[in-house]
Formats: structure tokens, sequence, C-alpha cells
């Protein structure tokens, strides 16, 4: 199968019509909001809604292209297929916090062939086409080509993360790493929404980001950018990033600061009593 350009617009016209309709929602007042696996763990009546429309839209277009929904979570046996987080940032959204995307990405099997990130409240969109670069179009229309910064040490560095819905439960929820890396960076942040954490690396206003208990659809849209604007995605053992990794290191590329989050990473994880860190995906 051949993808180009214009499949880019397909894809970005459908997330754009998601975001359109759970935006909508959110301000009609979303009557629905259950927990999955915790308490903080959110899924809404929009989330179920806009992965019902973008597997309807996309189905209209590319018959025989199977779809890996974060809602119906159920990786499909076709070659080609969609990754689909219909809210990234889903708790944000639920608490009205204006932080949060829809995430598509087109898969054959490990390799993503393009990737669309639609910011719901702004109307931006993030896309790349594997090999072509990234590009942020504003709610206007006008478009800028994504570059990663230049920051060369972790300490002069702005880098964000996210933590586990089981961080009550075990020592192993991001806090000891969050705790290190805070004393060795510029500063880091915890928005909520690792599609537009990704992006933001990918743009250059982070110069990293990790997070130890991604999903495929909460990154591999934001992994491509960044690596399209030349950035570095990784594990946490410096593997380059799958979309069955899980654990993910994304930077700008520069050795002071992708290795030296590495090494701080891997340096406290060492000392934990456990570790709960998601296993590989098979067959992803």
């Amino acid at each position: 199968m051949h993808f180009d350009l214009k499949d880019v617009e397909v894809v970005v016209g459908v997330a754009r019509q998601a975001g359109e309709l759970v935006r909508s929602m959110q301000e009609a007042g979303l009557r629905n909001i259950k927990s999955k696996t915790s308490a903080g763990d959110l899924v809404t009546e929009a989330d179920v809604a806009s992965e019902r429309l973008i597997r309807d839209a996309l189905a209209q277009h590319y018959s025989g292209v199977g779809l890996w929904g974060e809602e119906s979570n159920t990786m499909p046996d076709t070659e080609y297929f969609w990754l689909v987080d219909p809210i990234d940032g889903t708790t944000n959204y639920a608490f009205g916090l204006d932080y949060n995307a829809v995430n598509i990405a087109l898969q054959h099997r490990e390799q993503t062939l393009l990737g669309v990130t639609y910011q719901i409240h702004t109307g931006r969109v993030y896309y790349s086409l594997a090999g072509a670069g990234a590009i942020r179009r504003d709610a206007g229309g006008s478009e800028t080509q994504l570059k990663v910064n230049n920051v060369v040490e972790l300490r002069r560095a702005l880098v964000a993360t996210g933590f586990p819905y089981h961080s009550g439960t075990s020592a192993d929820n991001n806090t000891a790493e969050f705790a290190r890396i805070t004393t060795l960076s510029g500063s880091v942040r915890c928005l909520g929404a690792a599609a537009l954490d990704l992006a933001h690396v990918a743009s250059g206003a982070l110069s990293a980001f990790w997070e130890g208990w991604l999903h495929a659809w909460d990154a591999a849209p934001g992994v491509l950018f960044v690596r399209e604007a030349g950035g570095r995605v990784t594990d946490y053992d410096g593997a380059e990033w799958t979309i069955s990794s899980g654990p993910l290191v994304s930077s700008n590329g520069q050795s002071g600061v992708h290795d030296a989050l590495l090494a701080a990473i891997q340096d406290v994880r060492a000392g934990l009593p456990e570790s709960l860190l998601p296993k590989k995906v098979a067959g992803a």
C-alpha cells in the first residue's frame, strides 16, 4: 500500500472531526465518567464516541486497514493498522483542563508511516509523513516545520514527564525518577498528555520527555514527530523505541541531555524494590 500527503490530509480531517465532537460534548456537559484500572484512570462517553467516529470515518477511506484503539484495545491481525487514542489526556479533559489531543498513527507492523495529533481546544494540528519532516499547522492554517532545540546539557533543559495510574500502590511510580531528575535538569513539568509533550519536544519547546507507562497509541505519532524533527527516542535501556517498547525517553538528541536522562533513570531504577514497568507487547 502507498500513502502520501493526501492521506495525511484525510487523517487530519478525521482527527479534526473527532476533536470537534469531544469539545462539543464537553461544552454540553459530560454525563458519564467512569474509572478503568484506578480512580485516576478515567474514560468518558466522549472517548467512546470519538473512537467510534474515527473508526467509521477511516473505514470509509481505507478498507482492509485494521484499527487498534485505546477503548476497544484489540490488536488487529492486519499488516497495516491504525493506532488511535480518541482523547489523549482524558483526565485533563474530564476536569476541564484544556491540554488534550486526538492521536492517530498509521502502522505497517512496527513502522509508523504517518502520524497526526490534533490539539482539541486550540485547533492546532501536528502531522508527519515518514521521511517528509514534521509540521505544526495552527488553526488559521499557517504551518511551521518542526525542529528540536539545541540545548546541550540536562541542567539547562526543560523536561516533561507523566505518572502511572498505580502511583498510590507501589514505589515504582516514577516519583523516584522525578525527584532525581528535578535536581539534575533545568526544570520538570507534568502536563498530562504524552501526545502533546512529544510534539513539544519536536517543536523545541521541551528538550526531553520521559514516561514509563505508555501505550503505543499514546506515543506513536509523537515519536515520529520527534525523529522527523531531528531528535531521538529510546526505551529505558537505550534501544530505539518501537510500538512494543512501553517505557520511553525522547529528547533533542543531544548526548548531554538524552544520555544523562537515561543514566539518571537507570541509576534510580536499580535501587527500586520492584519493577512494574510494562513488558514488551508480543506481536506488535
